[in-house]
C-alpha cells in the first residue's frame, strides 16, 4: 500500500484491521485507541522536551518528528474505531479556527 498523508484514513483502516487480525479484539477498540492516543501525545511531549533541552537527557529532532507522526497516525486510527470522519471534522474545525478572532486588542492607555 502506498501511504501518503493524503490517505491517512486508508492507513487507519489498515492499522485497525491489523490490530484486529493480531489479537486485539474489535470490542473495546475505541477505548484502546483513545488510551493509545493519550500515550502517544505524552511520548511526543517527552521527545519535544528532550529535543528542546528541557529534560535530563537530550533527544533528536528526528525522534520528536517520529513521535508527532505517531500522534497523527494514532488519531486517525482512533477516529476509525470511533466511526468519526476525521477529514470532515478537521475541515469543519479549521473553518472555525480561521474565522474566529485571534487575540483581543489591548486598550490604549
Amino acid at each position: 500500500m502506498d501511504i501518503t498523508t493524503g490517505n491517512l484514513r486508508d492507513l487507519a483502516r489498515v492499522i485497525v484491521e491489523h490490530l484486529h487480525t493480531n489479537g486485539f479484539p474489535a470490542e473495546g477498540g475505541a477505548n484502546r485507541q483513545v488510551l493509545a492516543l493519550a500515550e502517544e501525545c505524552g511520548e511526543f511531549v517527552g521527545a519535544y522536551r528532550r529535543w528542546s533541552g528541557q529534560a535530563r537527557r537530550g533527544g533528536t529532532a528526528e525522534e520528536m518528528h517520529a513521535e508527532l507522526a505517531d500522534v497523527v497516525i494514532t488519531a486517525f486510527a482512533t477516529a476509525e474505531e470511533l466511526g468519526i470522519d476525521l477529514d470532515k471534522v478537521i475541515t469543519e474545525k479549521a473553518n472555525v479556527v480561521l474565522t474566529r478572532g485571534w487575540r483581543e486588542q489591548a486598550s490604549p492607555r
